[in-house]
């Protein structure tokens, strides 16, 4: 079901007794990045998509945005909908808005966090994101994407999957720059979130990818040792989408990982 809450396009699917799982998309794509993983786990979980502030269907608006205005959305969707437990599956950026939420919100009781980090840009990055703001502006989204979407998936998937690549290549082009701009500006401010996840005790699972071009292998596996009630999974052949790559193995992941919890009490 698709409905709008404060200008997000927001859509659920699932039993809403259920334990709710509100998955978070990452930069520049939208809701559909979860398509094919709610369909295989909304016969037990409630589950909840949305697009972004600036991406996909939801409004654009200034576009200036921070970590803490993603929170905000993120919080009025949770309200809105009445979701008094949550589990949180964040990607990529939507893994820093995810580590964000869990520290400010009271109602998150699971984190699953895929191919993200916890730390803030190094100067290196920021300038990184700075060129690609630069890049738009003067070129628009299509050069940016080039180069984006040869990183984000691996160099095999490419080869094989020319026609997915392509598909998300036109499906973003058709994005307000303007979003994607706030959201490399949200991303160049976010806060670091190292020393929140190490010290809190919600269970929480890492899924990173062998082939990863985007955030470095590895990076998950030594925040999950130093996370107290962690799991980790690291997914074999595949890039950084790897909902998209590996859809079955991230499934199987989230499945195991959520089973050793009970329902009852993930809904504590």
């Amino acid at each position: 079901m698709n409905t709008l809450i404060d200008n997000l396009s927001v859509y659920t699917k699932g039993d809403p007794s259920n334990p709710a799982i509100v998955f978070i998309h990452g930069f520049p794509f939208d809701h559909t990045l979860w398509d094919t993983i709610i369909e295989q786990l909304h016969q037990t979980y409630y589950c909840i998509s949305y697009d972004l502030r600036g991406l996909g269907n939801s409004e654009v608006g200034h576009g200036q945005y921070t970590m803490e205005s993603y929170v905000d959305d993120l919080e009025q969707i949770i309200v809105q909908l009445n979701l008094t437990h949550v589990i949180l599956c964040g990607f990529s950026m939507g893994g820093y808005i995810a580590l964000r939420a869990s520290q400010r919100l009271e109602n998150i009781r699971a984190l699953i966090l895929a191919n993200t980090t916890t730390t803030s840009d190094s100067d290196e990055a920021k300038l990184k994101r700075a060129n690609a703001i630069r890049t738009i502006k003067q070129k628009g989204l299509s050069p940016f994407l080039e180069t984006f979407l040869s990183l984000a998936f691996s160099q095999n998937y490419q080869n094989k999957h020319p026609n997915v690549i392509n598909h998300y290549k036109e499906k973003i082009e058709h994005f307000n720059p303007i979003g994607v701009i706030g959201g490399l500006f949200a991303m160049l401010s976010r806060t670091d979130t190292t020393e929140y996840l190490t010290k809190q005790t919600k269970p929480t699972l890492f899924i990173e990818s062998s082939n990863d071009a985007i955030i470095p292998t590895d990076t998950m596996k030594k925040l999950a040792s130093k996370t107290n009630n962690s799991h980790y999974v690291q997914l074999q052949n595949s890039g950084h989408l790897s909902m998209i790559e590996q859809p079955q193995a991230f499934v199987s992941a989230i499945n195991k990982f959520l089973i050793s919890y009970s329902k009852g009490e993930l809904s504590r």
